[in-house]
């Protein structure tokens, strides 16, 4: 095979994964948004990040490990005393984070909570990374397409006088 068929395959290659790549990118964004529960209670079945006291730390220590900051799950039940949700993500204080949970069910007591999210659908931020990505895509197809400049395997050159050789 020659050599700019070789090229243009290996173009090919990049701009199917860059496309791939890009066309991936909205879904590995945050799309959606964190939004603190001021008042109200938060939607059945909806995606909560319940933050932890002091207090709340020592007692659940046992159930998700010690020094836990945050639990993030779906919330199963709500009743006047806890917060019922079925974990999917601790995060520490040491700002690691246990995300091996599989959706075991936690009773986690109000006076043990510092404070509620709930995880919002963002159209803003959906808007924006579609428009980020189509730009970048358009961007990249054209570099891929039309290249850095010269081709490589181009012979013409100029010397100082600016004749072509």
């Amino acid at each position: 095979m020659s050599d700019t068929l070789l090229r243009r395959r290996a173009r090919a290659r990049q701009l199917r994964a860059l496309t791939a790549g890009l066309l991936l990118l909205p879904s590995a964004t945050g799309c959606y948004t964190s939004v603190p529960v001021w008042e109200g209670t938060p939607a059945p079945l909806s995606d909560i990040t319940l933050g932890l006291t002091d207090r709340g730390r020592t007692k659940l220590a046992a159930q998700i490990g010690p020094g836990a900051r945050h639990v993030t799950g779906r919330l199963v039940s709500l009743t006047d005393s806890a917060y019922v949700i079925r974990v999917t993500t601790v995060d520490y204080i040491s700002n690691s984070s246990a995300g091996m949970w599989t959706g075991e069910e936690l009773a986690v007591p109000r006076d043990l909570v510092s404070g509620v999210a709930e995880r919002r659908f963002s159209r803003g931020r959906t808007w924006l990374t579609v428009g980020i990505s189509v730009v970048a895509m358009a961007l990249a197809t054209t570099i891929v397409i039309k290249g850095f400049g010269a081709d490589p395997g181009s012979t013409k050159t100029t010397d100082g006088g600016g004749e072509q050789q």
